[in-house]
């Protein structure tokens, strides 16, 4: 089952600001807000401070079936999420086209910022150390799969930087 283009994919890495964005964009868009992690129910099969995916496949697959079970052909969404995730070993590694083929999304939007930034957000939130390098590779390799998924679905691609979000509000 693919979902019927009314799915406005934000993505971003960890600790970037898409939840808080999102929030936002869905109180003034009127668009139902999901996040992948709460989707996919990350709590259950990992702790909430694990930024590595062990098998990238599954929590993917978890995901769609989530969506199923949620989304309303009638209904817009937005959900936040990743292109890009760090696997097992720590690698920045995309997420498989196959989910996006899916999701179907009609924008392709990702939240950008300093990985510094993002770097110390991080650590006052799960209380460790990030690789500013690691995040700034993930971050990069999401944003050029971001533009070619949304030249594969030949839909808007937005980059919000410094939460402002407006150039995608205009094209909800």
């Amino acid at each position: 089952m693919v979902f019927n283009k009314n799915i406005v994919f934000i993505g971003g890495i960890h600790g970037v600001g898409k939840g808080t964005i999102c929030k936002e964009i869905s109180n003034e868009s009127g668009l139902t807000h999901l996040t992948a992690s709460q989707v996919l129910k990350w709590n259950e099969i990992s702790k909430s401070d694990n930024k590595l995916v062990d098998n990238i496949s599954t929590t993917q697959e978890r995901l769609i079936l989530g969506l199923k079970n949620l989304i309303e052909k009638d209904k817009q969404y937005l959900l936040d999420g990743h292109f890009c995730l760090l696997n097992s070993k720590g690698i920045p590694s995309k997420i498989e086209e196959e989910t996006f083929d899916y999701i179907n999304p009609r924008i392709v939007a990702i939240v950008i910022d300093d990985v510094e930034k993002v770097a110390e957000r991080l650590e006052k939130r799960d209380k460790r150390k990030y690789d500013s390098k690691i995040l700034n590779e993930l971050q990069e390799m999401e944003i050029e799969y971001a533009k070619y998924l949304s030249n594969k679905y030949s839909v808007p691609y937005i980059e919000i930087w410094n939460s402002n979000y407006k150039s995608l509000l205009n094209i909800i």
